[in-house]
């Protein structure tokens, strides 16, 4: 049987893992794991753990606050599909 998850933890690791596996089978609106879809995958965690009850919207509404504040010299190309494919695992 299989055990309820934990909404208070995210194994933020397993998320880089799964997430620079997309990356590298070039499925992601990325050029660079490190510096664009990393602090993308951590932000998106950590917005959830802040808020595991919330909705997408407002999760959303918080991850474009954040990046608003953030210097990029590309933007952040794809950060809103990133960040939610992140959620719909971690909130699954």
């Amino acid at each position: 049987m299989e055990s309820r998850r934990n909404k208070d933890y995210v194994d933020i690791e397993r998320e880089l893992a799964h997430w620079e596996l997309a990356f590298k089978a070039g499925s992601l609106p990325a050029l660079n794991f490190r510096h664009e879809v990393a602090p993308i995958i951590r932000l998106a965690c950590d917005i959830y753990v802040r808020n595991p009850h919330g909705d997408r919207p407002a999760w959303l509404l918080e991850l474009k606050e954040h990046l608003q504040r953030r210097s990029s010299m590309r933007g952040d190309p794809g950060a809103e599909e990133i960040a939610s494919g992140c959620w719909a695992i971690i909130s699954a």
